[in-house]
């Protein structure tokens, strides 16, 4: 009998000691998922101080040429992927399917010459003649541009780009429906020259009259209280009809010069325009 006690006592022991473990462990492990939670806000915080989530978007615009390197893993994503061109000729925007073309280049930052074939090596996609910018096709289909804004044929804002700055308003019409594009925030002090203006609780809107849509979207929006209008610019590069309704869609550079396509035709909840296609931060210098 009393080794039947000493047995179960033994036992209840290892039990408690399991138990005490098992809790330990479920106590790391929330720990470990809390510190993760943190760290992962910290860098949406320092890296991603705009707004839509430019992580949560599938790469799918760029700019006529884009520059990568082998790490990157984009030349799979152009070889596999089919994609429109937005052409731009003398009389005529059109949406054309477009095969980007990979070339592996001399890079003169981290090449030591002209013969290098390291993997250190950069690539250029390049496509067609008179394309401006490249799309994933996704559901979009070729057709007839109808264009209302362009940063490259239209009156400049405040430099060579369509720079929006707070207070700059970009009005547009389709059909009997008025659309504004605006932009607020707070200039900051600025003991520098104007081309480092900061400011402060930037946001961009899109607002319409249209009674059957939501009347004011936000599109853009910066976290930074000290967001930039030097290096950090954001820019409407481009509004027009590119899918098939009625309702304009809109390129516009984000705070790291990405371009986002926002597409009407994806709209959620009557927001107006939906955050489609990001172009990708890539390693290219």
């Amino acid at each position: 009998m009393k080794s039947y006690r000493i047995i179960l006592s033994c036992l209840l022991c290892l039990g408690c000691g399991n138990t005490i473990d098992l809790k330990e462990k479920g106590a790391a492990l929330k720990i470990k998922a809390q510190e993760s939670t943190q760290l992962r806000k910290g860098f949406n915080a320092k890296f991603r101080l705009n707004y839509p989530s430019l992580e949560y978007l599938q790469a799918g615009i760029f700019g006529a040429e884009a520059y990568f390197r082998a790490e990157d893993d984009l030349e799979t994503a152009f070889l596999e992927t089919q994609w429109l061109g937005i052409f731009k000729t003398k009389n005529n925007w059109y949406l054309n399917p477009v095969k980007p073309a990979i070339e592996t280049v001399f890079d003169g930052i981290v090449d030591q010459d002209e013969q290098d074939t390291a993997n250190w090596s950069g690539k250029v996609m390049t496509t067609s003649k008179h394309c401006v910018f490249t799309l994933r096709k996704g559901n979009l289909h070729p057709k007839k541009l109808k264009v209302f804004y362009a940063s490259n044929t239209s009156p400049r804002f405040h430099d060579d780009k369509s720079v929006l700055l707070p207070g700059d308003t970009l009005h547009f019409q389709v059909g009997n429906i008025h659309y504004c594009l605006f932009a607020k925030g707070k200039a900051l002090y600025n003991e520098g020259s104007p081309e480092n203006q900061g400011f402060g609780n930037y946001a961009l809107y899109l607002q319409t009259d249209d009674p059957h849509q939501a009347q004011q979207v936000q599109l853009l929006r910066s976290v930074d209280p000290q967001y930039e209008y030097g290096p950090n610019r954001l820019e409407c590069l481009f509004v027009g009809l590119i899918d098939a309704d009625d309702i304009p869609d809109f390129i516009i550079s984000s705070n790291y010069e990405q371009r986002i396509l926002y597409l009407s035709s994806e709209a959620k909840e009557q927001r107006i325009v939906e955050p489609v296609y990001v172009e990708p931060m890539t390693g290219g210098c």
